[in-house]
């Protein structure tokens, strides 16, 4: 079973799904970046509507030098005056390793520019024009996916835990000593069980600076090979040859 905790001082209660989805519904926010000023600010005004703090951000500099990085959820158009939004969302996940939903919002609507958005890191993709409630729709999808409620979060897979806050990675409460590199691949697959990660994404997650062309199969298969070796039988997980690779998920 996959199970959040919140932490509250010495002590872990387990939280239902029912009161995870209150807690979050009613706590969330929400980042906009969209230079499409009318059209952000109507975003804003329905998303406030339904509960949701709200902060929007016009151009890719104003979010850059003025963001705050406490968001639960970003919606992030690609095609900003002054920058690119996937340029953000690199941002977001490798140099600050934000694991918030992004939802892109853009014009365009072509296979190629949706499968990058999703490889690096991007949840789900929304062509516009779209109807507000479709995006209501999908941030309450994506936050149930994800469910992060709290930066001290406690992700059980199995046997295996996982702290978001300290990194710490045990198995029946005894912590499992991992490399930075083996502690980003675990996190990265037990945050998504049962979601493929192309090679792409994984190589720029786990290896961020280096081209895609210098990381060989040699050191990924030694790399995963550690991490499974360390963490046991339970995380399984698999290669998808020519596509990528998958944690199996538990029932």
């Amino acid at each position: 079973m996959f199970k959040f905790y919140f932490q509250f001082s010495n002590n872990y209660d387990t939280i239902t799904y029912k009161s995870i989805t209150q807690f979050i519904f009613s706590h969330m926010k929400i980042c906009i970046i969209e230079d499409e000023v009318l059209l952000a600010e109507r975003i804003q005004q329905k998303l406030e509507r339904n509960g949701y703090n709200v902060s929007m951000y016009t151009s890719y500099s104003s979010f850059m030098n003025q963001h705050s990085l406490d968001a639960d959820l970003y919606i992030i158009d690609i095609a900003l005056g002054d920058g690119s939004g996937f340029d953000i969302i690199n941002w977001l996940r490798e140099t600050k390793k934000s694991i918030a939903p992004v939802i892109i919002t853009s014009g365009y609507n072509d296979t190629e520019r949706k499968v990058y958005g999703l490889d690096i890191g991007a949840d789900d993709y929304l062509p516009k024009p779209f109807s507000p409630r479709e995006l209501l729709a999908r941030i309450r999808a994506l936050t149930r996916r994800n469910s992060e409620a709290t930066k001290t979060a406690i992700i059980e897979y199995k046997d295996i835990s996982l702290n978001l806050e300290n990194k710490k990675v045990s198995i029946w409460d005894e912590e499992v000593h991992l490399t930075k590199k083996e502690t980003q691949i675990a996190e990265l697959f037990l945050l998504q069980p049962g979601k493929l990660i192309s090679k792409t994404r994984f190589i720029n997650s786990v290896w961020w600076g280096h081209d895609a062309s210098e990381v060989t199969d040699n050191t990924i298969n030694a790399t995963l090979s550690k991490v499974r070796k360390k963490l046991g039988t339970d995380f399984r997980l698999q290669t998808v040859i020519n596509e990528g690779y998958i944690l199996e998920k538990v029932d």
